[in-house]
């Protein structure tokens, strides 16, 4: 695989379309200040994904975009397309030409396109792992990166380890299984709040039930009392009523014989007031003739009649009267016993419905049931009434309960099941940290030694008779550690890079750098003006080291020497045209005739 050409749009000084074709070997890309060629090697890191703006000598992304000049407009958007033939099939796809376009906005809508479809940041990445390309790969190189190499924080330098190692595919599958497993914890936790809530959302239903059930209970007794009691007084008034029933029969069946025996005394009485009348007449004839004494006898004996016969009318009316009055009391009471039962009958009722309702039951199953005994001293009055008294006792309870313990209950077992798969899923998610931990550790060591012989070679080659090794800042954590650098020049005993020269720091820097080339090779490699700080004995080592790299690679090389210039294949002009857009002049060059202006 090798890079065939670069295409730029209105990328920062770039307004007009820009193409720039490589081939192998050197090409150098050349200018004066500030006529935009280091807005080359921003258009490839930027392509490649970089998401930093000021990585990109910027302060907002936007910035990348064309500002305008004196004579020219500000455009609206920027478009870099990076083009890499594939013959080889390194990259897997079965396009043998892979154009990597990236498109940006004002309006900051930002596109990605492979081979002009549209893909995503992650699809790129994933297509160009393991070639040594990528946004966070060491395929550009600043002159501030020698810095960074060259600071104390060999943290830094391990990052270049790792792209090396092709350990970069690794951590990205160990960060999007860390962040799986952190959302898996995330996940846990939510799930146990949820239980713990749940678990005393069912506690409080199991009371609110047991309390709902003890007043079903209390509520089927009471019901059993009233309606023993109700039973009771019907059962009363049933006997109390046929017996009045009995008595009206009875009475209806004696008034006929009262009322014939009224009418033979009140008819004896007429004819004994007839017989009398005649009798008294006789008597009144006879009166004349018999003496006063016998007048007077007759008078007492006529007295005495009349007094009997007064008796047994006054016996008669009043036994008809006290016929009367006991039948019309009869019926009086007949009438208050029908009533009462009438409203006897619309309680039990009453109760009926209210069983019905309340307990679900039918009240003849209640009526049937078997009835627990009662002090001699506890009526059923009574016992309805304590039974009242201890609902009221209860307080408010939810009829519901059942019906919602029985759905919580349900959630309940499902949150468990979730929690049994999500603890599932964090037990492998762990060991893939674990596997993937492994491989990272095992890839970087391997890496580390191979980066580490390189490096050696390459500080013999640059520090004729000098020593160079990598270290380890923490052998025993190959996850975390850093990388030290240690160069030691010929006859002089410094090993710490800090303590050498300005051009030694820079050709330590690029040795570790080539080492890492050379550890982990990419399809090309641009360099921004990495040599600009070596003199003309370090540039000598610097372009010598380049002629051994020019087989194995593409090199870009962004300078101001003109021994590096010589040392190219092609080089490419920039300048900046009036009106302050960059523009670009291609140059072959014979190697073996010096540079043609």
């Amino acid at each position: 695989m090798k890079l065939t050409r670069l295409e730029l749009t209105g990328f920062k000084s770039f307004a007009d379309t820009v193409t720039l074709s490589f081939e192998e070997g050197v090409t150098a890309i050349v200018g004066p200040n500030g006529c935009g060629k280091s807005n080359i090697s921003d258009a490839v890191r930027w392509v490649l994904g970089e998401q930093s703006a000021r990585l990109l000598r910027g302060g907002k992304m936007e910035d990348v975009i064309f500002q305008g000049a004196a004579t020219r407009r500000p455009v609206n958007v920027t478009e870099v397309s990076l083009y890499l033939d594939n013959s080889d099939g390194m990259l897997p796809t079965p396009y043998t030409e892979v154009a990597i376009t990236r498109r940006l906005s004002r309006s900051g809508q930002s596109d990605y396109l492979l081979n002009n479809t549209p893909a995503r940041l992650r699809d790129i990445q994933d297509l160009l792992r393991g070639t040594g390309l990528g946004s966070d790969a060491g395929v550009v190189i600043e002159a501030k990166m020698i810095d960074a190499l060259l600071s104390d924080r060999p943290d830094d330098r391990r990052e270049l380890f790792e792209e090396a190692a092709g350990v970069g595919l690794y951590r990205d599958r160990r960060r999007t299984t860390a962040r799986r497993l952190e959302e898996t914890t995330v996940d846990l936790s939510r799930l146990d709040d949820l239980i713990s809530e749940v678990q005393s959302q069912v506690r409080s239903l199991a009371r609110q039930r047991k309390k709902a059930e003890r007043h079903g209970e209390l509520m089927a007794r009471r019901f059993v009392a009233e309606i023993t009691l109700v039973s009771r007084e019907m059962e009363a008034w049933h006997e109390e009523l046929a017996s009045l029933e009995l008595q009206v029969t009875s009475l209806r069946e004696t008034l006929p014989t009262a009322e014939q025996r009224v009418h033979d005394v009140e008819r004896r009485r007429e004819e004994a007031y007839g017989a009398r009348t005649i009798a008294e007449a006789e008597r009144t004839e006879l009166a004349r003739l018999v003496s006063e004494q016998r007048s007077n006898a007759m008078m007492l004996e006529s007295e005495l009649k009349v007094a009997e016969e007064r008796q047994r009318n006054a016996l008669a009316r009043r036994e008809r009267a006290d016929a009367d009055a006991t039948l019309e009391a009869s019926n009086e009471r007949e009438r208050e016993l029908e009533i009462e039962a009438t409203g006897v009958a619309a309680r039990l009722e009453a109760l009926t419905e209210t069983v019905r309702r309340d307990l679900g039951v039918d009240v003849g199953a209640i009526i049937g049931a078997e009835r627990p005994a009662l002090d001699e001293s506890t009526s059923p009055g009574q016992r309805a009434e304590e039974l009242a008294q201890r609902l009221g006792d209860l307080g408010p309870i939810n009829p519901l309960a059942l019906e919602e313990l029985t759905v919580l209950e349900e959630r309940h077992r499902d949150l468990d099941a979730q929690v049994a798969d999500v603890r599932s899923a964090r037990r492998e998610l762990q060991e893939v940290v674990r596997t993937l931990d492994e491989e990272i550790m095992s890839t970087f060591a391997s890496a580390a030694a191979d980066v580490n012989e390189h490096f050696s070679d390459l500080v013999g080659t640059l520090f004729p008779g000098g020593q160079g090794r990598l270290t380890l800042t923490d052998p025993d954590d190959l996850l975390h550690t850093g990388v030290e650098i240690e160069v030691r020049p010929a006859g002089r005993n410094v090993r710490r890079v800090s303590l050498l020269s300005g051009g030694e720091r820079s050709l330590a820097a690029l040795a570790f750098l080539f080492a890492v080339f050379r550890s982990r090779p990419s399809p090309f490699y641009l360099m921004d003006e990495v040599e600009a700080a070596l003199d003309d004995v370090n540039l000598h080592r610097f372009l010598g080291l380049v002629d051994e790299f020019r087989d194995e690679a593409q090199l870009v090389i962004v300078s101001h020497q003109k021994r590096t210039m010589e040392a190219a294949d092609a080089l490419y002009g920039v300048t900046m045209a009036p009106g302050g857009s960059s523009q670009v002049v291609s140059q072959k060059v014979e190697r073996t005739t010096s540079v043609t202006a």
